[in-house]
């Protein structure tokens, strides 16, 4: 049985005789502390196998010369979105990243746009008080029947209507890539705005007006500048930004109809 799938020298894979090798892998990684708060980066090189992953040269450097490195993660499957950091100048789920397919020199930093706890450890509540002020929770309509489903046919308007794209994970790779937030951080961000259309969209939502008017203020959907940034990096496959033009459009037609009448 293999002792050690990643290592941070070459004499660990020699327990693993079967498991191939990379050549040596050099990480530049970002420190940072309450006691250093300036941040500096540290160049460790590392011997790993060929398919480990980003999050396994992490672990490679806290068993080894970085024993105080701190960095958050959880399912290690690409789920739960906790890993994520910037390699490379991209976001991305490091678990779900392999070294191979970013190259032999890694640069890891944390995610942008968000307070630095420490190392690549950030904040999250201003991601998650901008979630909130999209009105993120469900409101069922009244009428609903507590005690059955509410069936929507798939050849139906409601169904086509829906925004039927992969679950989010709430991962922040589209916050800390959205340039609008860099520069506004009252912005709602692409999590959040896609959130309020997923809701916006669903027959059974009763708080469809309020969520229109939250998101189409001064700080919502019409001030993204349709970049693509959060598309391109979310890892699930997502885009924020196709989310964020049909917001735009509903809260357009909601102010028509409110201002004529139709």
């Amino acid at each position: 049985m293999c002792r050690s799938l990643v290592g941070f020298n070459s004499r660990s894979l020699s327990f693993c005789p079967h498991i191939t090798s990379m050549p040596e892998v050099t990480v530049s990684v970002r420190r940072s502390s309450p006691a250093a708060p300036s941040p500096r980066f540290e160049t460790h090189h590392l011997a790993m196998a060929e398919k480990a992953s980003v999050l396994d040269a992490l672990f490679a450097l806290q068993r080894g010369p970085c024993p105080d490195l701190a960095f958050r993660f959880s399912c290690r499957v690409g789920m739960c979105g906790s890993c994520a950091m910037v390699v490379n100048g991209r976001e991305r789920l490091t678990c779900s990243t392999l070294v191979r397919t970013v190259g032999n020199n890694l640069r890891i930093e944390p995610l942008r746009n968000l307070p630095v706890v420490r190392d690549l450890a950030v904040d999250l509540k201003p991601f998650f008080a901008a979630y909130q002020r999209s009105l993120p929770h469900f409101v069922p309509r009244p009428e609903l029947d507590q005690n059955d489903f509410y069936r929507i046919p798939h050849d139906s308007p409601e169904w086509k209507a829906l925004d039927h794209q992969p679950q989010c994970i709430d991962c922040g790779s589209c916050y800390s890539a959205c340039t609008l937030v860099t520069v506004n951080p009252d912005y709602l961000g692409p999590m959040a705005l896609h959130r309020a259309l997923n809701l916006t969209v669903d027959p059974r939502d009763n708080a469809r007006t309020a969520r229109l008017a939250a998101v189409a203020g001064e700080t919502g959907a019409f001030r993204c500048h349709t970049l693509g940034n959060c598309r391109d990096v979310c890892p699930r496959g997502i885009s924020p930004t196709h989310s964020i033009e049909r917001l735009k459009r509903l809260a357009t037609l909601d102010m028509f109809r409110r201002i004529f009448g139709f």
